[in-house]
C-alpha cells in the first residue's frame, strides 16, 4: 500500500510540474525569447525543407505510379495547417487575469483540438499504409520512427538502452 501511495504522490507532483510548465510557457512575452508568428522567410524555408523531406521519403518508398494518388492524398491529409476556429492564444496580461479554472478550460480545449488532429493524422497514415507493399511498409516504419525521434527530442542523448531502461 505504501508503494501505491508513493506512486500517486509522484504522479500528482509530476502533473503539478507539468501544469506549472504550461502556465509559464503561456506567460512568455512576445519579444526576444518569446513566441511570435513566423516571418514569410521562415515560412518559405520551412516549406522548402518539408518539400525536400517529402521528396526523399517518396524516393525511399519507391512510390509506383499506381500509388501516386494515394501518396498525394496522404500528403494533403497530414499537411500542417493552422486550426480554423481556434481561439487566439491569450497574451501575457490576459493569461494573468484568468482564474485557475479558466486556464484549465483553455488547456482542455487545446488538448481536445490536438486529439482531433492526431485522430485525423492516424486515419490518414492507416489509409496510406494499407496501399503500401510489405517492403514499403518497412521503409515507412523506419522513416516514421526517425520523425518521432526528431520531434520528441530522442536523438541518442538519453541514458536508456534499446528497451528504454538504464
Amino acid at each position: 500500500m505504501f508503494t501505491l501511495r508513493k506512486q500517486i504522490l509522484i504522479g500528482v507532483t509530476a502533473l503539478s510540474f507539468a501544469a506549472m510548465g504550461v502556465t509559464a510557457y503561456a506567460q512568455q512575452a512576445d519579444g526576444p525569447g518569446g513566441r511570435h508568428a513566423p516571418t514569410p522567410e521562415q515560412q518559405a524555408k520551412f516549406a522548402a525543407n518539408m518539400a525536400k523531406r517529402q521528396a526523399k521519403w517518396h524516393d525511399d518508398l519507391k512510390i509506383t505510379p499506381d500509388q501516386e494518388a494515394a501518396w498525394q492524398t496522404f500528403l494533403g491529409k497530414i499537411k500542417p495547417v493552422r486550426p480554423e476556429g481556434a481561439p487566439p492564444r491569450p497574451n501575457k496580461e490576459e493569461w494573468a487575469k484568468q482564474t485557475a479554472p479558466e486556464r484549465l478550460d483553455h488547456q482542455m480545449e487545446f488538448l481536445k483540438r490536438a486529439e482531433t488532429r492526431l485522430a485525423e493524422h492516424t486515419a490518414a497514415v492507416k489509409e496510406f499504409y494499407a496501399v503500401l507493399t510489405p517492403a514499403q511498409q518497412k521503409t515507412f516504419d523506419e522513416h516514421f520512427k526517425k520523425m518521432e525521434q526528431h520531434r520528441f527530442g530522442h536523438r541518442g542523448g538519453h541514458r536508456g538502452g534499446p528497451d528504454g531502461r538504464p
